[in-house]
């Protein structure tokens, strides 16, 4: 009895780190890819494109393509991830990654794809510098750092996730009512 404990006990025990190792959704192909449908009730597909080019603009996104006819935006983006020391922390790459919204009558599509961690190296002055060596976020091994690897796959998944609220929050959004007109002679 005590060994087959022993052995659901360790089960358990290694059963989230195997459990962890992937935390990005893969595709078909083998390729990191978060994407979901939202529906958006009553609102027109003109719109829809409108907000979605509007908070494109605002976050700082690169357009690719945008197709009005379509109801297609394609826009490329970066953020940086960072090697966690004692004291500071230190930008260690950025990840890059392609983001597609196309826009329908009630309902839009967010597509977040194509994910690369490019290295960043530190010049003679402490300054970190892209090195132009790049790397897919599918891939699960890091020879030699791959705790600090599996955390940046981690950010990756919690910084898409917010993202997509973000968007989300943008693309619903109640345009704001205007207030009934008070009349001249009445006591407010």
């Amino acid at each position: 009895m005590a060994p087959l404990g022993f052995c659901l006990l360790a089960g358990l025990l290694l059963a989230p780190s195997a459990a962890g190792a992937q935390v990005l959704p893969l595709d078909e192909q083998g390729r990191a890819g978060f994407a979901a449908v939202v529906p958006a009730d009553s609102v027109p597909a003109g719109r829809l494109y409108g907000r979605a080019r509007a908070w494109l603009r605002q976050r700082g996104y690169t357009l690719a393509e945008a197709d009005s006819a379509a109801g297609r935006l394609v826009a490329a983006h970066a953020f940086g991830v960072y090697d966690r020391g004692y004291v500071t922390r230190r930008l260690h790459g950025q990840v890059r990654y392609r983001l597609t919204v196309e826009v329908k009558q009630g309902r839009y599509r967010a597509q977040f794809t194509d994910f690369r961690f490019a290295y960043y190296q530190d010049d003679r002055g402490g300054r970190p510098q892209p090195t132009g060596k790049t790397k897919p976020l599918e891939d699960a091994t890091a020879p030699g750092w791959q705790k600090l690897w599996e955390s940046h796959r981690r950010d990756t998944a919690l910084a898409v996730g917010a993202l997509a609220a973000e968007l989300k929050t943008a693309m619903l959004a109640r345009p704001p009512t205007a207030a009934a007109p008070v009349p001249r002679g009445a006591d407010w």
